[in-house]
């Protein structure tokens, strides 16, 4: 929102008029407020008139004016808070088969400041959460099943979460499983929410439409390949276009991203994906001067 549309704004609310009942009532109650003239009454009613009076305002700004209105839906809901709620886990030791499981399953609701649950705009990605361990924990139950009476399976599995984006437009839970057998693989999952709709989004939804974000997120990741392997000998990552199934050949929409708390999107990949496996899990923050002209207002910085 510019500063013309702000002014734009203020000076529409300047001009609105108090009905003159609202502001009999707010009057009558302030004199009623004065009579309980005790130091704890007196710190209550500034706080609680300076919320009524706010409050006021804000109801008779959006009812009188509709660029205020247009506004306000452009703003998430107040005081509401994005958060993780609960947490169920999934647990499995069988020690005659060495075989053990930990699977975290994090719930996520959309609350007030006091934690009370106000909407269920978040079931959608609750049942994706619930759907991707329940994968994860139906593969394993299948690996113990394998299992023939006196063999070992040597396997742990582990799934946990944790929030790596909560600012005032997003919200980004990510969740890292790990499977130790012979060798061991490591995959993420980062599910965003967009706070302002209350709904899952991709890559795509970052980016003003039609524009050639993938291309250039591709260029910048392959930039900084090559500059990370210049720098250190030790890393390495998949660039060689002869190798079949292990080049790094671009990024897709539904490739694994969360925003940093510099505001800086950050772009994830599970072990093997793009390098070698004693790499792990690979990430690469891509400076928002990259794509600074074709993102949408809000989500990077």
């Amino acid at each position: 929102m510019n500063h013309e549309k702000i002014d734009r704004m203020k000076q529409e609310y300047e001009q609105i008029e108090v009905p003159e009942a609202l502001k009999t009532q707010v009057e009558a109650g302030i004199r009623k407020g004065k009579r309980d003239n005790t130091k704890g009454s007196i710190r209550f009613l500034k706080g609680a008139a300076t919320v009524a009076a706010a409050m006021v305002a804000l109801v008779i700004s959006v009812n009188v004016s509709p660029t205020i209105a247009h506004a306000m839906e452009e703003v998430p809901l107040l005081g509401t808070i994005v958060k993780v709620v609960n947490f169920s886990t999934y647990s499995d030791v069988q020690d005659d088969k060495n075989m053990e499981a930990n699977v975290d399953i994090p719930q996520v609701a959309v609350t007030n400041q006091d934690g009370e649950v106000l909407s269920d705009e978040t079931d959608e990605l609750n049942q994706e959460v619930k759907k991707y361990a329940g994968g994860i924990i139906k593969s394993y139950q299948s690996d113990v099943a394998s299992i023939e009476d006196g063999e070992n399976g040597n396997e742990a599995v582990n799934s946990s979460y944790q929030v790596v984006t909560d600012n005032d437009r997003l919200f980004a839970l990510r969740i890292d499983t790990s499977i130790v057998m012979a060798g061991s693989n490591q995959y993420t999952k980062i599910y965003n929410i967009d706070k302002k709709t209350g709904n899952t989004i991709t890559l795509n939804d970052l980016f003003q439409k039609d524009s050639d974000y993938l291309d250039r997120i591709s260029e910048e990741i392959e930039k900084q390949m090559k500059e990370n392997m210049e720098k250190d000998s030790n890393l390495q990552y998949f660039l060689d276009r002869d190798v079949d199934g292990y080049s790094f050949d671009g990024i897709k929409n539904d490739v694994n991203f969360y925003v940093n708390k510099e505001g800086e999107l950050t772009i994830v990949f599970d072990k093997y994906e793009v390098a070698p496996g004693y790499m792990g899990i690979v990430e690469f923050t891509i400076p928002t001067s990259v794509v600074s002209d074709i993102i949408k207002d809000g989500y990077l910085q």
